[in-house]
């Protein structure tokens, strides 16, 4: 056997090899999505299959950030397996030549390759450097070849080329990402769409039932305290009667967003319909809720109302709360929401622009 045939040979297997990897990266990638993987968890098995079944020590799969004026590294993973994220940003601008994210993502050049033996890079304080073997970089399409991201790899301190073949998978690797970020998102948009609202992006009173229902039950489970919050803009009506219902739907917006704004994380917030909405506290000591309802009263109380006209008449917006929370016991996510009614209809009569009673049971 020649050496040229040798050499057709070994090209050969490397390409089934690369074809027989982009096959199962694709299974992965399916896999994935039907057993609903976090985008995260996804993401780190979309890196694994790049780095491991091409053989490169990095790879880094980047993502446009709204408005498309930066892309982030939104995970990597490093030359001893371990996954980052949140480390790189670069800034995308349409000169050409700028930087090489703004090139791929503009599609001034298809991919980027360097071969070079040695590439220096200087740390942030421009003292210690790292050198870098061979790098590439490839578009993440989606829909009608719409540029989502990058696709990175190199080989840190590894002299091994990256060949015209490697680009080629790699390009094909990046579909398959595309597919499966285009997916995932979709299936968020509709996950959403069936949860939240679409007027103030909250979540929708079937959601909240759902989760009051199960945080009663892990409460139970496990000893654990929560609280619940309805709150209601009072006059209501009257905003609409005066202002027409476009104020009445700013005002309804504003208040969505203060309640967003000033509450946790881990917390639930929902709007009920019309003006009416509710704050499920997961972890929270029914005696320790006071201290959060004055604050959130104060703070509706001083917000400019989001119409000029509502703000020429000195219109402010308030609230009415209703609190509740449960301690331990037999009861139901039913009876903890009465009781939470109630206390916001005794809110209502004795002047509005408060909060009830604290209802806390006990069992």
């Amino acid at each position: 056997m020649s050496y040229i045939s040798r050499d057709k040979l070994h090209r050969l297997q490397k390409r089934q090899k690369m074809l027989a990897n982009e096959v199962l990266m694709y299974q992965r990638v399916m896999e994935g999505l039907r057993k609903n993987l976090k985008f995260e968890s996804l993401l780190k098995l979309i890196i694994q299959s790049v780095c491991e079944g091409l053989g490169f020590k990095r790879g880094g799969i980047f993502l446009l950030e709204p408005g498309d004026k930066s892309i982030s590294l939104a995970l990597g993973m490093d030359q001893r397996g371990r996954f980052e994220k949140g480390t790189s940003r670069f800034r995308i601008t349409h000169e050409r030549g700028s930087n090489g994210f703004s090139d791929i993502v503009n599609g001034y050049q298809k991919y980027y390759l360097t071969n070079l033996s040695r590439k220096r890079i200087p740390n942030r304080m421009g003292e210690e450097k790292l050198t870098v073997y061979n790098n590439a970089a490839v578009p993440i399409e989606v829909g009608r070849g719409r540029v989502v991201g990058v696709l990175a790899v190199d080989n840190l301190n590894v002299n091994r080329f990256i060949t015209k073949l490697d680009v080629v998978t790699l390009l094909n690797y990046a579909t398959q990402i595309g597919l499966a970020v285009e997916s995932f998102w979709s299936h968020e948009k509709i996950l959403n769409q069936s949860i939240t609202d679409p007027m103030t992006g909250l979540y929708n009173r079937r959601f909240f039932e759902q989760s009051l229902e199960e945080e009663i039950k892990r409460c139970q489970r496990y000893g654990r305290s929560c609280g619940l919050i309805m709150a209601d803009i009072d006059f209501f009506k009257k905003v609409n009667d005066t202002f027409g219902h476009d104020a009445g739907d700013e005002v309804i917006k504003q208040m969505s967003g203060l309640l967003r704004e000033n509450t946790r994380g881990l917390d639930i917030v929902a709007r009920l319909g019309g003006e009416e909405f509710a704050v499920l506290m997961p972890e929270t000591q029914p005696s320790s809720m006071g201290v959060f309802t004055k604050r959130l009263l104060k703070k509706v109380r001083e917000t400019p109302p989001p119409i000029e006209a509502m703000r020429r008449l000195d219109h402010f917006v308030t609230i009415s709360l209703g609190v509740a929370g449960y301690s331990h016991g037999a009861m139901t996510s039913r009876q903890l929401l009465k009781a939470a009614d109630e206390s916001l209809y005794q809110a209502k009569r004795r002047g509005r622009d408060r909060c009830g009673p604290l209802k806390i049971f006990k069992g």
